[in-house]
């Protein structure tokens, strides 16, 4: 997926028929950013990466992120019940 941070990188990305975008790093743009973004973009489906753990997914998917990418939270057994949880109640 290409990695947009800005509204000029999304719009480029759907000049070229991409909708699927993945926005990084997701954790220094905010969920604030997914919410904003939405309304001048609602054809781009945001995949949200970089910093994603349990602690914070359901504040991404409840911006409006479509898919929490989690990457080192991986690396913590503790953080797996949890983000199993996370993705059987939505």
């Amino acid at each position: 997926l290409p990695g947009v941070a800005t509204p000029t990188e999304v719009q480029l990305a759907l000049s070229l028929g991409l909708t699927w975008l993945k926005a990084f790093p997701a954790t220094w743009l905010g969920t604030s950013w997914f919410r904003h973004i939405r309304g001048p973009f609602p054809q781009a489906t945001f995949v949200a990466t970089g910093g994603i753990d349990a602690s914070n997914a359901a504040e991404f998917l409840d911006a409006g992120v479509r898919v929490v990418a989690v990457g080192s939270a991986l690396e913590d057994a503790s953080q797996l019940d949890r983000i199993a949880a996370l993705l059987a109640s939505r």
